[in-house]
């Protein structure tokens, strides 16, 4: 009997992670918006080095597919805005030299800020370190808020001097006069600039996530990318953020339409576990000064304690990567408001 065998090919398919497919796909829409922009002549001075280019929006340097992988000298890399901790999704991509940078000198101070806001409000379910002092005695601890809002106070006998611990604990028993004591929290290292750039980088970002490449490559943005790659230089003016009251009127990224504040203003939540905070930064539009759009808005703030301005949450149906006469219209809008 004779048998005949066939001949089996085998193929090794490389399977995408989760993240490297999202990374795949963030890449494919915005190298497919630079693409389009430049074919209908909206960014007609623009050379992109590859046939599918992605720019990264802070630094401006140009990547290729191939920088999707691990081992590129500088890969490109999901971009948590906000910040993930806070609540931000992955929604674009930055270059890992840049993502670094901001996550490591920039993001932190904002979380930690935030998390320091939970523990100093007593909100349910948060704890903190703290120093005690009562009578010139002083002692470090943990105060607990639990779910239901009970306080309790928490001390080891490691971080204290033994006997002036058990000496402070009988001086506040709820059965002595003076149970009265001084609670302060033991801030982390805040820089409170670098919590304002990343207020920044979160505005900016959502901008370029919402509206591509049509007008973020302008130079009037320079100073914003400039200043999130140096954060300890001064470059751009700082208080032109808000910490505006819940419900949120418009979370997004609402133009300013008003005459002589014509702007952008995006509108984020930061979400801890157990808070919600709503926050808006001022990005600019127009050649007016970015000082005094901020002044002006810093003006009226302070007067009515809301955003008393004309403002258009442009249309959300809209999808401004490859919407022609979306995006027409848009920067159509601009290049009027920069003539006037």
């Amino acid at each position: 009997m004779i048998k005949a065998f066939s001949k089996i090919k085998y193929f090794i398919v490389d399977k995408m992670t989760d993240g490297a497919l999202k990374r795949k796909n963030i890449f494919d829409a915005y190298s497919a918006n630079l693409k389009f922009l430049i074919e209908q002549g909206i960014l007609s001075d623009i050379q992109p080095k590859f046939d599918n280019t992605y720019i990264c929006p802070i630094c401006l340097n140009h990547f290729s597919e191939s920088d999707l992988k691990n081992d590129s000298p500088n890969p490109l890399t999901l971009e948590d805005c906000p910040p993930k901790s806070l609540g931000g999704k992955a929604n674009i991509l930055t270059c890992k030299s840049c993502n670094n940078t901001c996550g490591h000198e920039i993001d932190f101070h904002l979380v930690e800020r935030m998390n320091e806001k939970d523990k100093s409000t007593f909100i349910p379910g948060t704890s903190g370190k703290v120093t005690v002092e009562k009578d010139g005695r002083k002692v470090q601890g943990t105060f607990e808020v639990s779910e239901d809002g009970k306080m309790q106070m928490k001390h080891s006998y490691k971080n204290n001097n033994p006997s002036l611990l058990d000496d402070l604990i009988k001086t506040v028993s709820p059965k002595g006069e003076n149970p009265i004591i001084n609670l302060n929290f033991i801030k982390s290292k805040v820089d409170p600039k670098k919590l304002q750039l990343a207020l920044l980088k979160t505005g900016y970002l959502l901008v370029f996530e919402k509206f591509g490449y049509a007008f973020i490559l302008d130079p009037i943005y320079d100073s914003i990318r400039k200043q999130l790659l140096n954060p300890d230089e001064s470059i751009y003016p700082l208080d032109f953020w808000f910490n505006i009251p819940l419900p949120a009127p418009h979370v997004g990224v609402p133009f300013v339409t008003e005459k002589g504040l014509e702007s952008i203003l995006p509108m984020f939540l930061l979400e801890t576990k157990v808070s919600s905070r709503l926050f808006a930064t001022i990005i600019p539009l127009t050649t007016k000064p970015i000082e005094d759009v901020i002044a002006e808005f810093k003006a009226r703030f302070e007067k009515t304690k809301s955003f008393d301005v004309e403002m258009d949450s442009v249309n959300g149906n809209i999808n401004y990567l490859s919407h022609l006469e979306g995006i027409k219209h848009l920067l159509n809008w601009i290049t009027n408001v920069k003539q006037t």
